[in-house]
């Protein structure tokens, strides 16, 4: 008996067998959806935190305060010694009338708080950058600290480490949940494709009779558990840049913070929710219907 063609009529099968059953594959699609947005949360919040880390650590920036009454041509000679060091990329003083207007810029609509001081707080300082990759060490500080005219240096090297230490975490975390999800989308792909399976059992074990192939009667399924997988994955990235909208939102906030620069959809999220759907709904697929085959086969 001549068996019927591999590859022809599976994609047509797998839509009708979607159009069949819309309840199922609406419940498939938005468990998958739920999945996948939380690993693109995850993913986003992961790539955000690196870049900013990137930023931070890529030219870090010291403040060498000058001491009370020093001159700008003090400042002047104290940037140039700072260049002498090997770790300096970039040294620059900075009034403390211009380090006031800067602070007014950053304050935004709040800036009319310091319209009620008599006085300006603000140092005259030495702004330091480093080359990238250089951390500002105990003996740079040091040195910077002794020049003649410095009062003291400021350094956001403990912040720094605790950013780095958050970022591993973060990273660890997501990885960790994101093998759990994709663990998690991987089985209910197998079992959205056994229930479709057992839902057509009849018409199936007909086919087993006429000699169809275990591969005939699984790439239907397969296909359709690639196609779940896909909208899933389009559906998810439309929520993930829904909620990055949401959350970048334009808002009053204090230093002049812009959240639209700390909630950045990664170029490549598409392509990993994709990826990881497409990946889960396959091998989901492929194990679900071999273990309903070894069920329903003598």
């Amino acid at each position: 008996m001549k068996r019927p063609p591999r590859w022809d009529m599976a994609p047509s099968r797998a839509l009708r067998q979607m159009a069949e059953n819309p309840w199922l594959q609406g419940v498939a699609i938005t468990s998958m959806t739920v999945a996948l947005a939380i690993i693109g949360v995850y993913f986003t919040l992961v790539f955000n935190l690196h870049q900013a880390a990137r930023q931070v650590f890529t030219g870090a920036t010291l403040a060498v305060v000058l001491e009370d009454g020093a001159s700008p041509e003090r400042g002047a000679r104290i940037a140039a010694q700072a260049l002498d060091f090997t770790q300096v990329a970039e040294a620059r003083f900075v009034s403390r009338e211009e380090a006031l207007e800067r602070f007014s810029r950053q304050l935004g609509p709040k800036k009319d708080v310091l319209a009620g001081m008599d006085h300006n707080p603000l140092p005259n300082a030495v702004e330091v950058r480093l080359n990238p990759g250089r951390d500002p060490g105990d003996e740079l500080i040091a040195a910077l600290g002794a020049l003649d005219g410095v009062r003291e240096v400021l350094t956001a090297r403990p912040w720094l480490q605790r950013l780095d230490t958050a970022r591993r975490a973060l990273t660890n975390l997501a990885a960790a949940l994101g093998l759990l999800l994709f663990l998690a989308v991987t089985m209910l792909a197998g079992n959205t494709v056994r229930l479709a399976y057992h839902s057509r059992r009849a018409e199936l074990e007909i086919l087993d009779l006429i000699g169809s192939s275990p591969g005939y009667i699984r790439r239907p399924f397969v296909i359709e558990a690639l196609l779940q997988a896909l909208a899933a994955s389009a559906a998810a990235y439309g929520l993930v840049a829904w909620l990055m909208v949401v959350l970048s939102a334009p808002a009053t906030l204090p230093l002049g913070l812009d959240l639209s620069a700390l909630f950045v959809l990664p170029p490549a999220l598409p392509l990993v929710l994709a990826g990881v759907g497409a990946a889960a709904g396959l091998i989901g697929a492929w194990l679900g219907v071999g273990r309903a085959l070894r069920v329903t086969r003598p």
